[in-house]
């Protein structure tokens, strides 16, 4: 998000105390890592908006700045390049706009279809429009073609985090004073044809995020796309089910409801949000990203049930830590099938994605730091029949941040935790860490890890 900033709740009510919190260890073994190499880096201003995701032969990770594909062992098959190199020859302003006015980027794998989406927004100020342009692969390499496309919006778009759906790619995202949901006519883009869009303002308190599709069995027929948001001054989480028409849209239906979960208190509220987390060496303290669902929510069909999972940033003993949900749906209806706050010890634990592997594992990354310790990636895990609320694997670093973000509050603004299609089994993290003081010298670093050998092994009931 390099020019706007998602302005934080106002939330006033007596906080209350987060009964879920898991202040212990697991007692599993660390996780093993796999492959572990580093992705972007340095590539200029904050934040850089880390993520990837994962395809059946290829990664492709994306950040405010650059694109890069890389090999599932690590090497360099494209790039680092413009994200905007991907509209040359398109025109209009995802191809002109300048690259400081380009960002907010996601990259999807849709796993249905075997295709990359990627979006970026742009801007167009002589013009006063505001644009998310979309790729879409013509075949499952990334290095090659795409259909383009450019949708319009007459505010300007923050924010944008785009899901996958069988009926249409969805996208959520900060349009002015107003959050908006848009649909995309996805079968139409998978063939390069003209696509239309349908948007509605969504009453939310806090950005949406749809619910996005991981594996390979699609939702029942006619499953609504599931935003969710924050409500934390009713410790809640508000959600609409999005059903969209293409072939009549008034037959498009966005329908409200609450899910109340557990108390919770967003990380900071009392004293300041954007200035939380502190780092070693410095008085300089990050953002804790809490006015947000973190992204993505992921959510997987396994036959018997449908479930999803998500996180955002709350405070904790001794710091603040993350809280996550798995939801199940229950006449498309989502229900807390288990929650806790992951805070093991006293620290700042945020920023953190979260997926399920085709077993129900539960991976969850995120950033750590602390006044005595620089920003790292961890990661931590769950196996689908351990008992419920808790994460049962050994915090485990991935890699140990040498320095400090010394010039810039602006941390994230998000991660990534992908699904590998080839196997449905191993998990790909994506963050960011300081290799020494400064700003926009990050690095982003990209690791995989199984939590269980489900590899060859049929999901157990």
């Amino acid at each position: 998000m390099p020019l706007g900033k998602v302005p934080y709740p106002s939330v006033t009510k007596d906080a209350r105390p987060d009964e879920v919190v898991q202040d212990r260890d697991g007692n599993r073994d660390q996780i093993q890592l796999g492959v572990s190499f580093d992705g972007i880096r340095e590539a200029g201003g904050v934040p850089p908006d880390p993520n990837a995701s994962v395809g059946s032969r290829q990664i492709v990770e994306i950040t405010n700045y650059d694109l890069a594909v890389y090999s599932k062992t690590g090497a360099t098959l494209l790039g680092p390049l413009t994200t905007q190199t991907l509209f040359s020859g398109f025109g209009g302003p995802c191809e002109t706009s300048h690259n400081a006015d380009i960002g907010d980027p996601v990259v999807r794998w849709d796993s249905l279809a075997h295709r990359w989406i990627i979006n970026q927004f742009a801007l167009d100020e002589t013009g006063n429009t505001n644009r998310l342009c979309v790729a879409v692969s013509s075949t499952e390499d990334a290095t090659g073609e795409y259909y383009r496309y450019d949708f319009g919006y007459q505010h300007f778009i923050d924010h944008p985090k785009v899901s996958v759906w069988p009926d249409a790619y969805y996208a959520a995202f900060l349009g002015g004073a107003f959050f908006e949901a848009c649909a995309w006519d996805r079968n139409r883009m998978l063939r390069g044809a003209d696509a239309d869009q349908q948007c509605y303002t969504i009453p939310s308190p806090t950005i949406p995020i749809g619910s996005d599709l991981d594996g390979t069995t699609p939702p029942p027929q006619g499953e609504p796309n599931l935003l969710m948001a924050l409500n934390p001054a009713h410790d809640s989480l508000q959600y609409w089910r999005f059903h969209v028409d293409w072939a009549d849209q008034t037959r498009t239906t966005v329908i409200p409801g609450e899910l109340p979960v557990a108390p919770y208190t967003p990380a900071c509220m009392s004293t300041d949000p954007t200035h939380c987390v502190p780092q070693a060496g410095t008085t300089q303290k990050l953002d804790s990203l809490s006015y947000s669902a973190m992204y993505r929510l992921a959510y997987r069909n396994f036959g018997d049930h449908q479930s999803l999972v998500v996180n955002h940033a709350v405070d904790a003993p001794g710091g603040v830590g993350v809280r996550w949900y798995e939801l199940r749906l229950d006449h498309s209806r989502p229900v807390v099938h288990q929650q806790s706050t992951y805070a093991p010890g006293p620290a700042y634990r945020w920023m953190g994605s979260a997926a399920q592997d085709k077993e129900g594992d539960i991976a969850l990354g995120y950033s750590s730091s602390s006044s005595q310790a620089h920003p790292s990636i961890r990661v931590t895990g769950r196996l689908a029949h351990d008992p419920r609320n808790l994460m049962t694997f050994r915090e485990t670093t991935v890699w140990t941040g040498t320095g400090s973000q010394t010039g810039s509050n602006r941390w994230g603004d998000y991660t990534s935790m992908a699904i590998d299609p080839a196997d449905d089994c191993t998990f790909w993290y994506t963050n960011q860490y300081q290799p020494a003081d400064g700003t926009g010298n990050w690095n982003t670093r990209i690791v995989s890890f199984q939590l269980s050998d489900c590899c060859d092994h049929h999901r157990h009931g």
